[in-house]
């Protein structure tokens, strides 16, 4: 409850903010409470949340990898939904978004950008996979966070906001950062001592499905 109010004081001060802006940023917080891999905490709510997930991700085993990650993204939504509520009561009317053009072709363009990634040999699953395969540690170290920026923020939260369906765009935050969860978990297996062979190629399988998944999404935008 005090994270809450120290939370809440903070965005108080802070110029008007749309939802979304809100939402992305409570979720970039969870995620980089499970590690600082890619993402620096700056929000009072997040100490808590950090230092729980923190201690818990010491105990995990390769063997529970898939149970830790769902059971991660099932425990960031009630965290968000709880505090969010909290937040948006507080926050003033905000200016509404421009609207961004959709067109057939911009859809399939950001789309398009987003399934290259997935089947192209210079695409993220594909350079990962390499690297994986030549035992090459400190270049994905470096690579997942690059990848973090470029693909799962740029391309797939570009192409979040061409979705129609309101509901489908909070179902699509939360894919886009399974894929962060993926490059992370990816990371994490190639750190000095931590090597894991095993647990990288997991992760890998795991990127593929949640960037599949979210392909899927194209096929439910609606043109005026």
């Amino acid at each position: 409850l005090t994270a809450s109010i120290a939370t809440l004081q903070y965005y108080q001060k802070m110029p008007r903010l749309s939802t979304a802006t809100i939402t992305s940023a409570l979720l970039c917080c969870c995620l980089g409470g499970f590690t600082s891999a890619f993402v620096t905490p700056t929000f009072p709510l997040t100490v808590a949340i950090i230092k729980s997930a923190e201690t818990s991700s010491h105990h995990a085993t390769s063997t529970s990898l898939e149970a830790t990650r769902r059971n991660f993204i099932d425990q960031s939504i009630a965290t968000i939904t709880a505090t969010s509520t909290i937040i948006f009561q507080a926050q003033p009317a905000a200016a509404k978004e421009a609207p961004i053009e959709i067109t057939p072709q911009i859809v399939q363009e950001a789309f398009d950008a987003i399934r290259n990634e997935l089947t192209s040999s210079s695409g993220v699953v594909a350079t990962l996979s390499n690297l994986i395969d030549n035992g090459s540690f400190e270049e994905i170290l470096q690579y997942t966070k690059e990848s973090d920026a470029y693909f799962r923020r740029a391309k797939l939260g570009k192409a979040r906001k061409m979705l129609t369906d309101k509901d489908l765009k909070g179902e699509a935050v939360l894919m886009s950062n399974a894929v962060t969860f993926d490059l992370i978990g990816i990371n994490r297996a190639s750190r000095p001592g931590k090597e894991n062979r095993e647990d990288q190629l997991r992760y890998l399988e795991e990127l593929k499905k949640d960037i599949a998944k979210f392909l899927e999404l194209e096929k439910t935008i609606v043109f005026e």
